[in-house]
């Protein structure tokens, strides 16, 4: 897998599984959470915009995830948030939502390392940080 770089919205796929990134900062400190996200609509082009999604927590996925987990649905719409090229932002907030490609297989072989940087549900680690320090131990 390359170094992840969030994916422009306008490029995110229904039906497609991504990792999505929730980044919030308190006081002067940024704290990452990271779910899995499947897209089930996009709408990009016309206003109200929207992206409707279902979603597994990370310690819940495994490889039969996709037929038992992703009930619940959630929608962003630009009402309460505002779009941007690669990230939504909740308005009146700092909290921005970034989506990466998903890759099961990796994921799935590093599921446990990445679980040890979220001791709770959110991290200090953005995913791009947790992305490098996995990698960086296969060498």
């Amino acid at each position: 897998m390359n170094i992840p770089t969030p994916v422009k919205l306008a490029d995110l796929k229904e039906g497609k599984l991504y990792f999505k990134e929730v980044t919030k900062k308190m006081t002067s400190k940024y704290y990452y959470n990271i779910i899995i996200v499947k897209i089930e609509k996009i709408q990009l082009e016309r206003e109200p915009k929207l992206i409707t999604f279902t979603y597994s927590i990370l310690e819940n996925y495994s490889v039969f995830s996709e037929i038992t987990d992703f009930d619940t649905v959630v929608n962003y719409s630009s009402d309460d948030y505002d779009f941007f090229e690669t990230h939504i932002q909740m308005k009146n907030s700092t909290t921005k939502y970034y989506y990466y490609n998903f890759d099961k297989e990796w994921f799935l072989k590093n599921k446990e390392k990445i679980m040890s940087y979220m001791p709770y549900f959110y991290s200090r680690n953005s995913f791009l940080d947790i992305f490098q320090e996995i990698e960086k131990e296969k060498i």
